[in-house]
């Protein structure tokens, strides 16, 4: 059940640091820190189930 919470995470952050109409809305700031917690995201997953 992990796996699929952590795939849903990363997938709806993913969505919103892609999104240009957020980006530009967005301090750069907030879209930074967005985009590091998305890195974190996607190398738990990388380092648990590949």
């Amino acid at each position: 059940m992990e796996k699929l919470e952590l795939l849903a995470s990363i997938r709806k952050l993913s969505s919103v640091v892609h999104c240009d109409n957020l980006a530009q809305a967005l301090p750069e700031e907030s879209m930074l820190e967005m985009r590091a917690t998305l890195d974190q995201l996607s190398e738990k997953y990388v380092s648990i189930y590949c």
